[in-house]
Formats: C-alpha cells, sequence, structure tokens
C-alpha cells in the first residue's frame, strides 16, 4: 500500500501552485549520466613541516555530501614533517584544528596542500599552497580571510547571544550584513583584475554562510543579505548590449541582494559546503512550502522523518538534489529518531532513489542501524580507562549502563556535562545504573585535563580516532553528543538515546528507569 494513503497524508502546496524549488535539468540522457558518475572518489595529499610541536599529530574535519562530517588525523614525523593521502569527492572545505582553533580551507580531488608552520608564532609562520597555482590563490585568500574575519564573527556570535534579550531584530540585521559587507569586499579586493576564478566561490560559499546565521538568528524571514555600497565602493559589473543598447549586470549574481537561496541548484549543491549546510537545515526547519497534513486515521503516528520526506517531494524538482536531501534526513533519522520510524521511511523510499551513490551510503547506514536496534545483543568493547586499564562493556552485565559519546571540542557535550552530569548521576547513584563517558575527539593529554576540568564521575574511557574508531563505526557514532542505552540483559535498548537534561528532568519515568523495571 502506498504509505502516503496508509496514513491519510495529504500536502498541498500553495505558493503559486508549484514548488518554490524549480530548478531541473531538462535533458533526462545528462540527468541520468550526472546521477550515475556521481560520488566518485578523488584523492588529496596533506604534507608539509611543523616546528615545536606540542603533539604528536594533528586533527582536521572534512565536510561530505552527508550530514556529517568526516575526521582525520595526521601523524608527525620525529623531525615535523608530514605526508599523507586521503579520500576526497570532487571539492571539500577542511577544518583544520591548529593553535587551538578551526582554520578552514578549500581542497580538491587531485590536490597536494603544502602545509608549514611554527607553533610558537602560528599565524607569522603559517603558510599554504597547493600544486596547481590557481589553487594558491584560492589558499591563500581563505587564509586572510580566516585572519581578517575569525575574530570579529566570532565576537559578533558572542554578543548576539549576550544580547539575545535586549538586541532587535533590525539591529542583529545590521551588525550581521555590515560584516557580511565587509567581508565581500575583502573577497573582491583580492580579485583586482575581477577574472579570478575563485572569487566566484568564495563569495557563493559566504553567502550561505551567512545565510546560515540569519535562519539560526529567526531573521531569515525579514531580512535579505546586501551588500553596503557608498561613493568608495561599488559592486563591479559587466558591460555589454541587449537589443544592441549598452547594457550592464552584476558580475557575481550572488551578490543581488535577492534571496538565493530559494533555489535547487544542483551546481551550488555539488560545489559549496555551504549552500548544503544551509539548505539541510532550511527545507527541514523553515518549512518553505507552505502546506497541511490532514491526519484521517486517528493512529496515525508522529513521524518527522515522513515529514522531511514529503517537504522534499513538495518541494523540490530536481531529482539529484531530492535524493541528496532525503538521504540526508534519513541519515540524520536513523543518529537521532526511533529506528522503526526511520525503518519505514527508508522502506517506502529506497527503491525510487535514483543517484547510486546515495542508495549505497544509506543502505549502508541502515545496515549498521538495525544490528543496534533495541533488544539485540550490544556490541561488545574495550576501551582504555584514564588510569591505563582495559575496560570491556561485559564488565557491566546485570546493569544498566549509559554511555556518553562525548568531545572535549563539543559545545553541547560540554554543555550537558556542566549543567546536567552530576545532577543525573547522583539521582542514580544508588541504583544499578552504570555511567559510561567515551571521549572520541581529543588526544590523552587534552582528554585527561577536561575530566579534572568538569570533575567527570563516572567511568571514563577514550576512543581516538573518532570515526575512525572501531567503537565509535560500530555504534554509528557520526555526532556527538551521542547517547545509548543499555539494558541488564546486554541488549540494546536505544541506541539514540536521551541527553542529560532530558534525563534529568524526567528522573523517575524517563528510559533509564524503564530499563531498571524491563530487566
Amino acid at each position: 500500500m502506498n504509505t502516503a494513503l496508509k496514513y491519510g497524508v495529504v500536502i498541498v502546496t500553495l505558493l503559486f501552485g508549484t514548488p518554490i524549488f524549480a530548478q531541473k535539468n531538462s535533458n533526462p540522457k545528462s540527468e541520468e549520466d550526472m546521477l550515475a558518475s556521481f560520488g566518485k572518489q578523488g584523492t588529496f595529499v596533506l604534507k608539509g613541516k611543523a616546528k615545536n610541536l606540542k603533539d604528536k599529530f594533528f586533527e582536521f574535519g572534512m565536510t561530505t555530501y552527508l550530514h556529517n562530517n568526516e575526521s582525520y588525523f595526521v601523524d608527525f614525523n620525529k623531525d615535523g614533517s608530514f605526508e599523507k593521502s586521503f579520500p576526497i569527492i570532487n571539492s571539500q572545505q577542511l577544518y583544520l584544528y591548529l593553535n587551538d582553533d578551526a582554520v578552514t580551507i578549500t581542497v580538491a580531488d587531485g590536490d597536494t596542500i603544502l602545509l608549514n608552520w611554527d607553533e610558537k608564532n602560528f599565524e607569522k609562520s603559517f603558510t599554504l599552497k597547493s600544486n596547481n597555482a590557481g589553487r594558491t590563490t584560492t589558499l591563500e585568500t581563505e587564509w586572510e580571510i580566516y585572519k581578517n574575519f575569525r575574530k570579529p564573527e566570532t565576537e559578533l556570535r558572542d554578543q548576539f547571544y549576550k544580547e539575545r534579550e535586549t538586541l532587535s531584530a533590525k539591529a542583529k540585521f545590521d551588525l550581521l550584513n555590515n560584516l557580511y559587507s565587509k567581508k565581500v569586499k575583502f573577497i573582491l579586493s583580492k580579485d583586482v583584475d575581477h577574472a579570478n576564478s575563485s572569487t566566484s566561490y568564495l563569495l557563493s560559499n559566504n553567502y550561505f554562510s551567512y545565510a546560515s546565521w540569519l535562519r539560526d538568528a529567526k531573521l531569515l524571514d525579514r531580512f535579505s543579505l546586501k551588500v553596503v555600497e557608498d561613493s568608495a565602493f561599488k559592486l563591479p559589473m559587466l558591460e555589454g548590449k541587449v537589443n544592441g543598447k549598452p547594457s550592464k549586470s552584476l558580475k557575481y549574481g550572488i551578490l543581488d541582494g535577492s534571496d538565493n537561496y530559494k533555489t535547487s541548484n544542483e551546481r551550488y549543491l555539488i560545489e559549496l559546503p555551504e549552500y548544503r549546510d544551509f539548505m539541510f537545515n532550511y527545507i527541514r526547519f523553515a518549512s518553505p512550502v507552505n502546506r497541511y497534513v490532514e491526519e484521517i486515521r486517528k493512529s496515525s503516528p508522529t513521524n518527522f522523518s515522513f515529514k522531511d520526506y514529503y517537504m522534499a517531494k513538495a518541494a523540490l524538482r530536481s531529482t539529484f538534489v531530492e535524493d541528496w536531501f532525503i538521504t540526508n534526513c534519513l541519515m540524520f533519522g536513523f543518529d537521532y529518531y526511533p529506528f522503526k520510524d526511520v525503518e519505514e521511511v527508508y522502506n517506502h523510499y529506497l527503491p525510487q532513489a535514483k543517484t547510486p551513490y546515495f542508495k549505497k551510503v544509506l543502505a549502508e547506514k541502515y545496515d549498521l542501524a538495525k544490528n543496534l536496534k533495541p533488544g539485540l545483543q550490544a556490541p561488545n568493547f574495550s576501551l582504555p580507562d584514564d588510569k591505563g586499564k582495559s575496560v570491556s562493556l561485559s564488565d557491566f552485565k546485570g546493569k544498566v549502563v549509559y554511555i556518553d559519546f562525548w568531545g572535549v571540542g563539543c559545545g553541547p557535550c560540554i554543555y550537558d556535562i556542566e549543567n546536567y552530569e552530576a545532577k543525573l548521576h547522583e539521582g542514580y547513584k544508588d541504583k544499578d545504573v552504570v555511567f559510561i563517558n567515551i571521549c572520541v575527539d581529543s588526544g590523552e593529554k587534552a582528554w585527561k585535563n577536561a575530566i579534572k576540568e568538569y570533575k567527570l564521575t563516572g567511568i571514563n574511557l577514550i576512543a581516538e580516532g573518532w570515526t575512525k574508531n572501531p567503537v565509535c563505526k560500530t555504534y554509528g557514532v557520526s555526532g556527538i553528543p551521542h547517547y545509548v542505552i543499555i539494558n541488564k540483559d546486554g541488549t540494546m535498548a536505544n541506541n539514540n538515546a536521551p541527553r542529560m537534561y532530558e534525563l534529568s528532568e524526567a528522573t523517575g519515568k524517563n528510559e533509564l528507569d524503564t530499563a531498571l523495571i524491563k530487566n
């Protein structure tokens, strides 16, 4: 039976009678070829040398076409040199975790990126270049952007948070749009003859980064980003002729002041990580298509994955963008929603998917998730604790186990630890519950310092390498914080368990209590 009819869900589009995201490849053969070829894996190389090292390796994150970034480590040789190749699809953003911060650069298939720095004087010593001269220009511009805008952007985010009750929407927008304008002007200043091929990429990626900021600040439906011009600065124009008459148009259309995010753009999706990040959240949370859901049967479940699925069907008219969006929603769902709900949408959607790459990664995610569904035996593991002793999950059979996969650099993780960890642990200190904290994002030194700083109680373990660590792979820990509840008999209770604050607010009737009663 068609699932839409089974649950009596009716989707009605009210915006001019058509979806707002209407771009679609008009050549069926061309579209078929694009879908079939998408996802081809390439490689890039990071090499270089660092001086006065504090650690034995450095870490970086990399965007993907899926809802979570990949995480990698690069080991230093004894002399501080390094060289390692990594997989990549098309071009992606890298977040180099250096100098206690994240330096953002773009890498592409075939790149060899040469990095050099001295940790005693990072900003003045850091250099980067590519084996491709044009790519070097982009990299150097991104480094200049980091040095000039990382601090003011961080300060503005802090101001928005501190003055969230007093700062008006108009004041917020003016502050944000002024900084956006300054950044656009800076990027254009690096393209003196307006012929640099990287400029369009940098401007477009920047636009969607700030559009995400507008959305986060709840300003997107009221204001549009627009570069502030004055007598000293005008946006670059193209001169031409229309119907034989002289004509001018903007060199970079992304700067025209319109809501460019209301376009389902396949090229943007392939080339711009910030576009992917924006669109994934915008379509799910902003409800860009007016709709209503009529529940004919009272027993119809509330299924967030189905809502995302129908939103995509109503809003998107590019097969490629639709496959990307629904795949990401389902992968997100397997990480955070009840397995049964997401599985139902997965079974409904998979036969419809047209892009082989997305079908493949989604099937792999499903195979992982179904092995962790409630009632199955929880996979055993052994990890070192903060005393160097190996600790196994099987050591705690007979007790309910609550696992917190967390990270030293994870804001939501630290928030939960600082505000709810002590309260939650205290509430179950005389019950058969064991709390295991597994750090995934740092080395031993930073992890142990964090244990002391945050006064972490319970069993403290480390799983270095995060997404590459076998334990994280087994439990599908692609994002943190990630919580797991395991029953007394060693079976899975919930691989997407509630966060600490949710358990703390429902003591006596939460999932820990259910697990205690069950066994």
